[in-house]
């Protein structure tokens, strides 16, 4: 396999950043982001992660609901050169403290070019977000009254957010409900609005509910999650456990162009290859016993639509 190098003279600028990557904006201007990936024990090489993508991840979807990835080479010098910004940017407090401490690899040898899928005029407005649990953990004991992430968030405490049965439900009125968690509760920065936020807001939300009530994605999300791990995470845990894994763990982006009819724009992005290495698998199993056990799956007082 060829692999094309990152031009040195390419400037990059920060973008964003997860747990496990951080993102960049290239100039010369490209339609695609930089996606650098974060010194972690859990972490993979980028060749390696790569040819999970291609052999593994990717031929579980249709192409057409993808975010295209290609892998680049990195230049040398690049890691620590950008390692020395971000941490500029945490002393002049422009990168989130709860990143601080947690730097670019850098004997990491390649990065990965992800179609950008951020607006492009000022008239759209990207949406994002992980849709998780999609079914129902197939070890979730009889009688549970939420499902795997509510009752996960319940156990934490982590407040109020959407139901994922609720996204993949197929109901207008569930889905809808669910984006009441998703969609920014103001404007996004750049974006123009014309008529009111409140306005702009519901036509937002009827063109993004529209969307995943029209689209195979969810359906595909849910067939995959039964399919690649029927016994959840208290059963064997087969070859294709950790599959089921990634795809609970994914990205959904979509971009959405207000003055065009339906104007939604879907990429599946953030395929990470799960392992059960590093104590994953012990997590995994005692997570599940402990939502088991003390009754979070039973709910109190929060009921999730099952």
């Amino acid at each position: 396999m060829s692999i094309p190098t990152l031009p040195a003279e390419t400037q990059l600028s920060y973008l964003a950043e997860g747990a496990a990557n951080v993102i960049y904006r290239l100039t010369p201007p490209s339609r695609f982001l930089l996606r650098l990936r974060k010194t972690l024990a859990s972490s993979q090489p980028n060749l390696s992660a790569y040819n999970y993508l291609s052999t593994t991840a990717y031929p579980l979807f249709p192409a057409h609901l993808l975010v295209a990835t290609t892998l680049i080479r990195l230049p040398p010098s690049l890691l620590a050169s950008e390692n020395s910004r971000l941490k500029a940017l945490e002393a002049s407090g422009q990168r989130p403290k709860k990143r601080h401490g947690m730097y670019l690899d850098t004997e990491e040898e390649f990065g990965f070019l992800v179609a950008d899928m951020t607006p492009y005029t000022p008239r759209q407005i990207l949406v994002e977000f992980k849709p998780k649990w999609v079914v129902q953990s197939p070890s979730a004991p009889e009688g549970a009254r939420r499902c795997r992430t509510c009752a996960l968030r319940a156990m934490k405490r982590q407040g109020d957010g959407f139901c994922p049965l609720d996204l993949a439900s197929g109901e207008k009125r569930r889905v809808s409900r669910a984006m009441e968690f998703i969609l920014p509760n103001k404007a996004p920065k750049g974006f123009e609005v014309v008529g009111g936020w409140e306005e702009e807001r519901k036509v937002l939300r009827e063109k993004v509910v529209g969307f995943l009530l029209e689209s195979e994605l969810m359906g595909v999300l849910k067939g995959l999650q039964k399919r690649l791990d029927p016994e959840g995470p208290l059963g064997s845990m087969g070859d294709r456990f950790t599959d089921a894994m990634t795809v609970r763990d994914l990205t959904v982006f979509l971009r959405v162009d207000m003055d065009v009819d339906p104007g939604v724009e879907c990429g599946v992005g953030d395929l990470d290859m799960k392992t059960k290495e590093g104590g994953k698998e012990e997590y995994w199993r005692a997570t599940e016993k402990t939502l088991i056990e003390e009754g979070w799956y039973y709910g109190n007082g929060s009921v999730c639509e099952l």
